[in-house]
């Protein structure tokens, strides 16, 4: 009896020992078990390695998509970025934005985006090359992630496909504008410049751009393209020295001033040619300004009154409006042969400025002519706009952002 309960009881240790070991498994059978692929084969050995990011605490792996399409990361923190690789908060800007011919690409769009302020507030431009829905190529940023850590995007402002170096590839000029994030600091430009590739590549020409950028006072596309020296940005001709005539003429003006006359350069675009006019901005308001300009291989130099002046780029017109003492002018010229010529003029201010007259809000009297022609305040500015578009004007220069003698000739040299 004794016997057979001892054979029971050892039996019933034996099978409980085995159900044990049967429940814990082992290992081998574990990782077997996890790599087990759908058709019954065991997955590559690479699959059993896991990364030190991966295997840290309440670490999910690798990267999933959640319902919505998110991509999210092993924090679990939304990555903002659609599948074409576009940011989520891009807003294409329809105006800066171009069906066009770009090298070995062929026919395709190139598209301007700005990232909406809520989302990214110092989100930089995005530029996207598109053939239909999909992106061919983003275009590099300034910085990381494309957000800006000293400025904020204000507007695209131009965009051009030119072939700068002459490579008979084109190639890629974008010009944004850009508040800064430092209250002292004024509105700024900013010139990129893409190298256009055989392949339909572009490449961003940092150093290219950035020299570009430091050098020019006032960045436009025909001025950009001028300092690069960009066939076809100088008249054409066949002699090489007529090209470069005018180049070397505004130089040797340039020489010739007196330092303690002159507190500035600059160049600016009047007319439709490829060459600028220089504006020599004099050190006092007396002083006045002076457009220096170039035609049939001479200089025409002509004096403004004072120092404010703005001008319609491209369209021919420049507008010196200025005074003092209630005695003020609007003086409209357009660019000839020979110099600038009168287009129309208007004046206003007191009868008699030493004994002003002042009315019942306590403004002061004064009486406007344009052309000769006696009329009222809102008759002279009707007169003056259909003449001067003043929604298109731009200041002839920026205080403080001019050119010295020294840099406007390393301009020039370059151009």
């Amino acid at each position: 009896m004794k016997k057979r309960e001892l054979i029971l009881g050892m039996t019933v240790l034996c099978l409980s020992m085995a159900a044990g070991c049967s429940a814990a498994g082992t290992p081998q059978d574990a990782v077997t078990q996890q790599n087990e692929g759908a058709d019954g084969k065991m997955s590559a050995q690479d699959d059993l390695h896991v990364t030190e990011e991966e295997a840290g605490a309440g670490s999910t792996g690798a990267d999933s998509t959640g319902a919505d399409g998110t991509n999210t990361g092993a924090d679990g923190a939304a990555q903002s970025a659609n599948q074409n690789g576009l940011p989520k908060e891009a807003e294409q800007i329809k105006d800066q934005t171009f069906d066009t011919e770009l090298n070995s690409l062929g026919n395709v769009t190139f598209a301007s985006y700005t990232t909406r302020t809520d989302a990214q507030p110092n989100g930089d431009a995005v530029f996207a090359i598109l053939r239909g829905d999909e992106v061919v190529q983003i275009l590099e940023g300034i910085e990381a992630d494309n957000v800006r850590t000293d400025r904020r995007l204000e507007s695209v402002a131009a965009v051009s496909f030119p072939d700068y170096n002459g490579d008979g590839i084109k190639d890629i000029i974008t010009i944004c504008n850009y508040e800064p994030l430092d209250g002292d600091e004024e509105k700024a430009s900013e010139v990129r410049i893409y190298t256009g590739e055989a392949d339909g590549h572009f490449t961003l020409a940092r150093e290219l751009s950035a020299e570009t950028d430091s050098a020019l006072a006032e960045k436009t596309i025909k001025s950009v393209l001028g300092f690069l020296g960009a066939p076809g940005s100088r008249t054409e001709t066949s002699d090489s020295k007529a090209a470069d005539g005018w180049q070397q003429a505004y130089i040797d003006c340039v020489s010739q001033q007196s330092a303690d006359e002159v507190e500035g350069y600059n160049l600016i675009y009047l007319d439709d040619d490829a060459i600028p006019e220089l504006v020599v901005i004099g050190s006092y308001e007396a002083a006045g300004c002076r457009i220096v300009s170039f035609c049939d291989g001479k200089i025409y130099q002509n004096q403004l009154n004072r120092l404010y002046f703005s001008y319609i780029e491209g369209g021919n017109l420049l507008c010196n409006s200025e005074g003092n003492m209630d005695c003020y002018y609007d003086l409209v010229y357009r660019l000839g042969k020979q110099g600038l010529e009168s287009v129309a003029e208007g004046y206003y201010g007191a009868e008699d400025n030493s004994n002003v007259q002042y009315d019942a809000s306590g403004e002061p009297v004064y009486y406007y002519e344009w052309n000769g022609t006696r009329m009222t305040k809102e008759e002279y500015a009707k007169a003056l706009n259909s003449v001067y578009d003043m929604s298109r004007a731009k200041d002839g220069y920026e205080y403080g952002k001019t050119y010295t003698a020294e840099q406007v000739i390393q301009l020039l040299q370059g151009m």
